[in-house]
């Protein structure tokens, strides 16, 4: 109903009355008031005028299905359901219950904030209003042996998304996005998968957008940031949602065909900002120091331990300095 209601004013050229709103809803004049008010609370601004009815006058950069779908591409599958709601404790959470019930393959689950938001290692992840904080589900996507392809083809997807719009993100292996060496973005990604097949998951993703350095809790601030702190400005939330959603559903009609990460591997490690570092790597309880030497087509990292010695890493977190250790 709020969807509808959206549409309807964003097809309007003048004010629209409260009888008419009223019967493309079908609800009573109290309940389109009540709608109104609902909207308002979210960031809607309206004009209302007795016998000509409510004008809208500020739409918010929300991602709302009615905000999103105008920027979608046909032919893009992911994006069909888009079910926002001003706060969810976790968008991989509410996926994952929906999934339950059936939620088709391309439904795209968004809040305005996140109350229990979390990263790699259940870790807390600060997710205020102005982020871009959404949850998108696909139905057998590959094979299990390539699930970790999700998240590093999610990680291009954000990127290329980002670099479109002016935002220069790189990567943080396996699938951190960074700007300017801060971390931005992150994801998450849960399957569930039956034999050899991954039946379905939940690809969780939380972009720092339009929100003040601020919002973020201080101890992190060193080592993260904000899009709109970075570059002075705020990106068009909806469009670049619809943007990330163009490119991954590209990404995983051909991870389904067969053509995963090694099809991207050279653009990836191209947007790789691992690559050359001297890093740690965190897998489990265990530490490796070493130089980041390359990321193999498999998507695992190659890590100089020491003159001469390479080790291979599948799975791990990159610490860049002793401070995200702690």
């Amino acid at each position: 109903m709020r969807d509808q209601l959206v549409e309807a004013f964003l097809a309007a050229d003048g004010p629209i009355s409260g009888e008419e709103l009223s019967h493309r809803l079908g609800l009573s004049r109290t309940a389109v008031w009540k709608q109104v008010k609902a909207l308002e609370q979210v960031g809607f601004e309206f004009e209302a005028s007795p016998r000509v009815g409510y004008r809208a006058i500020r739409i918010p950069d929300e991602l709302m299905a009615p905000l999103v779908r105008p920027h979608l591409p046909p032919e893009c599958l992911l994006g069909s359901p888009i079910l926002w709601a001003a706060s969810r404790a976790s968008t991989n959470d509410t996926a994952l219950e929906l999934a339950a019930k059936g939620l088709p393959h391309g439904g795209v689950v968004t809040a305005g904030e996140q109350t229990g938001g979390r990263g790699r290692r259940d870790r807390a992840w600060a997710s205020p209003r102005g982020g871009m904080w959404f949850t998108v589900f696909v139905r057998n996507p590959c094979a299990l042996r390539h699930a970790p392809d999700l998240t590093l083809l999610a990680a291009l997807g954000v990127c290329r998304a980002l670099r479109v719009e002016g935002v220069p993100a790189q990567i943080k292996w396996p699938n951190d996005l960074l700007l300017n060496g801060k971390k931005i973005g992150g994801i998450l990604a849960q399957i569930r998968a039956e034999g050899e097949l991954v039946d379905h998951a939940v690809i969780g993703i939380g972009l720092n957008a339009n929100f003040s350095i601020e919002a973020l809790p201080a101890d992190i601030r060193h080592r993260a940031t904000t899009i709109l702190h970075e570059m002075g400005t705020p990106i068009h939330r909806a469009k670049v949602l619809a943007r990330i959603l163009t490119q991954l559903d590209a990404l995983y009609r051909d991870l389904q065909d067969g053509r995963g990460f090694q099809a991207v591997h050279a653009e990836w490690t191209a947007l790789c900002s691992t690559v050359g570092q001297e890093v740690e790597v965190a897998m489990g309880e265990e530490r490796l120091r070493g130089i980041a030497r390359s990321i193999e087509p498999d998507g695992s990292l190659v890590l100089e331990t020491s003159p001469g010695v390479t080790r291979t890493v599948v799975s791990g977190e990159v610490l860049f300095s002793a401070r995200e250790q702690v």
